[in-house]
């Protein structure tokens, strides 16, 4: 599989693995029966999701590129209302502790910004 597209991650210290989930998914355009299903769903505030794996993903975060395997979080959207489906939606893919910690992360609260170096 062969996707060179940019997707935007939340920083999420308390994730422990980098996890694409749906919306990203779809825009990634990615065939969940082609991917290798986990070994056990992820688990978070919202409860337990299908989860998959790309198991040689490459990550590009500024001039740093390292592979990593990604999971790939799947709700089950198919049987969501439309409601459920929009809030499901507006989740964002996380960038977990998995990749974090290769780094040293800055938070500037007078900027507003956070850094990866």
């Amino acid at each position: 599989m062969d996707i060179d597209e940019t997707v935007e991650f939340l920083v999420d210290t308390g994730a422990s693995r980098t996890t694409l989930l749906d919306k990203d998914a779809i825009y990634l355009d990615l065939d969940y029966d082609k991917l290798p299903k986990y070994k056990e769903n992820l688990s978070g505030v919202g409860g337990s999701i299908s989860t998959y794996v790309i198991e040689d993903a490459s990550l590009i975060i500024g001039s740093a590129q390292m592979g990593i395997p990604v999971m790939v979080g799947k709700h089950p959207i198919e049987k969501m209302t439309n409601e459920e489906l929009i809030r499901t939606l507006r989740i964002p893919s996380l960038l977990g502790r998995d990749v974090i910690n290769r780094f040293r992360l800055i938070f500037d609260k007078e900027k507003e910004e956070l850094t990866l170096e």
